[in-house]
C-alpha cells in the first residue's frame, strides 16, 4: 500500500513538473512574440539591411530596390507584412503574420529557384536575428498585431500506395491543386495558363511540383503541409486550414496529399551536374521516337539553365529549370534525346496582347574541333571560331543546322544539316530526339564525332511566351564535355578524369564571366538610381 502510495506520488509529482515546463515554454513563446528589440539591436539591423538588402528590398523595404528590375520573383515588399511562408495561423484580427522564426528561417536558407540567397553561412545568428526585428519595423502590422497560434502538424500519415492513392483524390477533387498545378503537377493547370497574378500584380506561376529542388519555402514534408494547409501569402495559392485548431480529419486530408505530391518527383534531390555526357555506344539502329524503350538503359545528365545576361537582349526572369540529355551512337551514327519541362506550348503570334514565339532548344557545338584548338566563345561563337546548332522548334517539329559567329549571326534557315529528329509535347513536357551520322559529306564545314574522344556541347533554350527568342533572350549553359563509348565500354580513367578536369575550368570560367557582367549591370542600375 505504501509503495503504490509512493508511486503515485512520483506520478503526480512528475505530471505536475510537465505543467510547470508546458506553462514555462508557452510563456517564453509569448516573450518571444512581444519582446521589443533594443536600439542597439535595430542600429545593428539596419546597418546589415544597408549593406546586403536594400539593393533588392529598397531603402524604404517596399521591393523597389535598383536590382528590383532584373530578378524574378520581384523582392518581397516589407512594408505590407505579408510573407509568403508563415508557420501561424491567421490572428483574431484577420491578419496572417510571420512569426520571428520563419523571417530568420527565410532569410538564413534563402528561398530556392530565386534571387534570395542563404545568408546563415554568411552571417550569425545574433546578425540575422537583428536584422528580422529591423525589418519587422517597416511593417506597421508587426506594431498591432502579433503572429497567431503555431500550426498542429500532428497527426502525420506515413506514405504508403494506399495513402498516395488517397491523397491523389484530394489532389484532384478535395483541394483541386490540379487546377493550377496540373494533372501532373508540372505548373501548368489551366487557371496558371489564363494567368495567374500575386497581390502586386506581377505574374506569377505554380510551383514545378515534379522539381521539389525549385520549392520556394522549402520540400520537406512539413513545407509541403504548410503550403496546402496556411497557403502562401501574397499569392493565389489559398489556405485549406487557417483555423484553429485544425480538425483531425483534414490534417489527415493534407497528409495523404503530402505522399501524393511527394510521388510526383522526378528526383528526390537536385540531380549532380556531371561534367562529361558519354554517349553509350550501341549495336543495330538507333532509336528515333522520343518515348522508344531503349532510352530507358540510357544514362542522362541533368544541366541546369540560366537566363542569358551577358548580351543584350538579356534575360533576367528564365522559367526553365534546365534539360535532361541522354546520348548514344553506334559507330555510324549519333543520337541525342532531350527532355525539359516547359508550363506552356507557345506558338509564334500573339497571346493576351502579348507577342510569343516558338519554343526550341538548340544542342551547340564547335563547327570545326580537333582536341587541340581553343572553344569557340559559348554564346553562338565568334568571328574567329563558329559554332553548330542543331535548332528544334515546336511549331515546324523539325532541326535545322545554324551555323553563328556570334548571337546577332543566328538566323535559323532550311538547313537540315543531314540530321533526323521527332519530337513532342506532353503535358508541360519536351521529349526531343536529334539524329545524325558522325561525318557528313561536309566534314570539313561541321562537326565532327570521333569515337573515343572529348568535344565541347552546351545547350540553349527558348520559352516562346516568356519573349525568347533569337540570339540573346534564352537560357543556356556553359560548355560542357561529351565522350562516345568505345565498342568495350571502357572508357579509360585518366580520360574521364581530363574530361570532368577541364569541363570544370570551362564551366568556372564561364560562371564568373556571367556574374562579373551581372554585377556590372546591377552597378549601372545603381548608378542610375543614386
Amino acid at each position: 500500500m505504501e509503495r503504490t502510495l509512493r508511486m503515485g506520488w512520483r506520478m503526480i509529482q512528475r505530471a505536475l513538473v510537465g505543467v510547470a515546463v508546458s506553462v514555462w515554454l508557452v510563456s517564453t513563446v509569448r516573450a518571444q512574440d512581444v519582446i521589443k528589440p533594443s536600439e542597439a539591436d535595430l542600429a545593428a539591423g539596419k546597418q546589415l539591411y544597408e549593406a546586403r538588402c536594400m539593393h533588392c528590398h529598397g531603402e524604404a523595404g517596399d521591393g523597389r530596390g535598383v536590382s528590383a528590375e532584373v530578378v524574378y520573383p520581384k523582392p518581397r515588399d516589407f512594408t505590407s507584412g505579408v510573407y509568403k511562408f508563415r508557420t501561424r495561423h491567421e490572428t483574431e484580427q484577420g491578419n496572417k503574420l510571420a512569426s520571428d522564426e520563419d523571417i530568420f528561417r527565410s532569410i538564413s536558407e534563402g528561398l530556392h529557384g530565386t534571387s534570395m540567397p542563404g545568408w546563415g553561412t554568411f552571417f550569425p545568428k545574433l546578425q540575422i536575428t537583428q536584422l528580422v526585428h529591423y525589418i519587422k519595423t517597416f511593417a506597421p502590422l508587426y506594431a498591432d498585431d502579433k503572429p497567431g497560434a503555431k500550426l498542429d502538424f500532428g497527426g502525420e500519415v506515413p506514405t504508403s500506395p494506399e495513402s498516395i492513392a488517397k491523397g491523389k483524390e484530394h489532389f484532384d477533387k478535395t483541394f483541386e491543386c490540379y487546377t493550377c498545378h496540373g494533372m501532373s503537377g508540372r505548373g501548368n493547370g489551366q487557371q496558371a495558363l489564363d494567368g495567374l497574378v500575386d497581390d502586386w500584380g506581377e505574374r506569377i506561376w505554380p510551383a514545378n511540383l515534379t522539381r521539389p529542388w525549385t520549392y520556394r519555402g522549402g520540400m520537406s514534408r512539413q513545407d509541403i503541409f504548410r503550403n496546402i494547409a496556411l497557403g502562401i501569402n501574397g499569392t493565389p495559392m489559398p489556405a485549406f486550414g487557417d483555423f484553429t485548431p485544425v480538425d483531425a480529419e483534414l490534417r489527415q486530408q493534407i497528409w495523404h496529399t503530402v505522399n501524393y505530391v511527394q510521388s510526383l518527383w522526378a528526383q528526390a534531390a537536385e540531380p549532380e551536374v556531371k561534367s562529361v555526357l558519354v554517349a553509350k555506344r550501341v549495336e543495330g539502329a538507333l532509336p528515333t521516337s522520343p518515348d522508344d524503350a531503349a532510352w530507358k538503359t540510357v544514362p542522362a545528365n541533368f544541366y541546369p539553365l540560366v537566363g542569358q545576361v551577358i548580351e543584350d537582349p538579356r534575360l533576367f526572369n528564365p522559367l526553365i529549370v534546365g534539360i535532361e540529355v541522354q546520348a548514344v551512337h553506334n559507330g555510324k551514327e549519333i543520337a541525342f534525346r532531350l527532355v525539359w519541362d516547359d508550363r506552356t506550348e507557345s506558338r509564334p503570334g500573339e497571346s493576351n496582347g502579348t507577342e510569343t514565339f516558338a519554343d526550341a532548344v538548340a544542342l551547340q557545338f564547335p563547327s570545326q574541333y580537333t582536341g587541340e584548338t581553343e572553344r569557340p566563345y559559348f554564346l553562338m561563337g565568334d568571328g574567329t571560331r563558329s559554332t553548330d546548332l542543331w535548332y528544334w522548334r515546336n511549331d515546324t517539329g523539325t532541326a535545322v543546322l545554324v551555323q553563328t559567329t556570334g548571337a546577332k549571326s543566328f538566323q535559323p534557315g532550311d538547313n537540315a544539316g543531314g540530321m533526323h529528329s521527332q519530337g513532342l509535347v506532353d503535358d508541360g513536357q519536351y521529349r526531343v530526339v536529334m539524329r545524325r551520322s558522325l561525318q557528313t559529306k561536309t566534314a570539313d564545314q561541321e562537326i565532327r564525332f570521333a569515337v573515343g574522344t572529348f568535344m565541347p556541347f552546351s545547350l540553349t533554350a527558348w520559352d516562346g511566351s516568356n519573349g525568347e527568342h533569337g540570339g540573346g533572350k534564352r537560357t543556356v549553359t556553359a560548355w560542357y564535355n561529351l565522350y562516345l563509348e568505345t565498342a568495350a565500354s571502357n572508357t579509360p580513367l585518366y580520360l574521364m578524369l581530363v574530361g570532368i578536369i577541364v569541363g570544370v575550368v570551362i564551366e568556372f570560367s564561364a560562371l564568373y564571366v556571367t556574374r562579373k557582367n551581372h554585377a556590372n549591370v546591377n552597378a549601372r542600375h545603381a548608378k542610375r538610381g543614386s
